[in-house]
């Protein structure tokens, strides 16, 4: 962690001049372009929980990869299955900051979470020759034969927060980003830790969009902590990119299950408060413990103010740098690591008064 943190800082001093002028991380995606123009051109410790964690040190700049020099006129492609959520929407605008400081062209599409797009998309950036492919979302298994055609085409590809099917990887340069299934994995451990694993809880949870395959991990971690558990799990509902929608259903379980629900595992923060919403207005706060993920500012207040117990930040800015990162190991060396791991920061009642308004959005 160490290793990319420290990464992480030289990209930031290489772009310096660009940070100076804009704020890095905003909540507005960077503008898609259209299909036409593609072709003109824890506390403390990842993806566990301890007792206390502290906010993310400032890192000496050291790495021995220039940016600037590695990603100088080339033309980056990035095709993402939505850029339309807050979070996601940070890797793209983040993306469209860093590669043009750095003298190279960024080029965008969004599928829209239309999945059979992201194949179309990544095949016009493959025949607008970009230098390199950056891609996020879609199925893994289909995106085997994405990455296959752009290593036939001789560009490098590198995976944003998802991964590419197994049989894919030998086409594939890096995957920057969190574990996804690991990570819900490690806050259903942390459920059952603080309310013991034989408490019998139910539990609800609110999903986002059920055929992404972060959604798709992000369950399944959590399903299999629960396993070792005896919590009755209620299947997701999914709200999709909606709030509202995810307050309602929480509406909906409030309604029907009242004080037998016990817990809400959110997928998302964004989702997630939705929940503390409906929960709120129910009066039942002091009785339902909220467990979520993404680390947004509001879901941080709602750990302050003690109507979440948990949220896990996972900062899109620092998938998009380590994908600068990696993208100028590649073109440098030739080489990368694989899995480029991103930090995790579990924020509780114990340390949430160090990171109040320092979410990304």
């Amino acid at each position: 962690m160490m290793k990319n943190l420290k990464r992480i800082a030289a990209l930031l001093l290489a772009l310096s001049m660009v940070f100076a002028l804009t704020a890095c991380g905003g909540s507005t995606p960077a503008s898609s372009a259209s299909a036409a123009s593609a072709e003109e051109a824890a506390p403390a410790e990842e993806a566990a929980p301890a007792e206390e964690a502290a906010p993310a040190e400032e890192a000496a700049p050291a790495g021995d990869v220039d940016i600037n020099a590695a990603l100088a006129g080339k033309t980056i492609g990035y095709v993402t299955i939505n850029s339309a959520s807050p979070w996601s929407g940070v890797i793209d605008s983040t993306l469209g900051e860093l590669i043009p400081a750095a003298g190279a062209t960024y080029r965008n599409l969004d599928a829209q979470t239309d999945i059979a797009k992201i194949a179309e998309y990544c095949q016009q950036m493959i025949d607008a020759g970009v230098d390199a492919l950056i891609i996020f979302g879609g199925d893994p298994a289909a995106n085997v034969d994405i990455v296959k055609s752009a290593d036939e085409a001789g560009i490098p590809v590198f995976m944003a927060a998802l991964d590419v099917a197994e049989d894919g990887r030998q086409y594939v340069k890096a995957c920057v980003g969190p574990d996804q299934e690991q990570m819900c994995y490690d806050i259903g451990k942390y459920i059952l830790d603080e309310n013991g694993a034989d408490a019998g809880l139910k539990v609800v949870q609110i999903s986002g969009v059920p055929f992404l395959d972060d959604y798709i991990q992000r369950e399944a971690g959590f399903r299999r902590a629960m396993e070792e558990g005896n919590y009755e799990l209620l299947e997701p509902d999914y709200a999709y990119s909606s709030r509202t929608d995810a307050k309602s259903f929480m509406e909906n379980h409030i309604q029907a299950e009242g004080d037998a629900i016990n817990v809400v595992m959110g997928f998302d923060d964004d989702l997630t408060m939705g929940a503390v919403a409906a929960i709120e207005e129910a009066g039942l706060t002091d009785k339902i413990k909220v467990y979520s993920l993404t680390g947004q500012n509001d879901a941080i207040q709602a750990v302050a103010d003690g109507k979440m117990e948990l949220t896990v930040m996972n900062r899109a800015d620092n998938i998009a740098k380590e994908l600068c990162v990696a993208m100028a190991e590649w073109f440098t060396n030739g080489s990368t690591e694989y899995y480029h791991y991103t930090e995790l920061t579990y924020i509780n009642k114990d340390n949430v008064q160090d990171y109040i308004g320092k979410g990304e959005f």
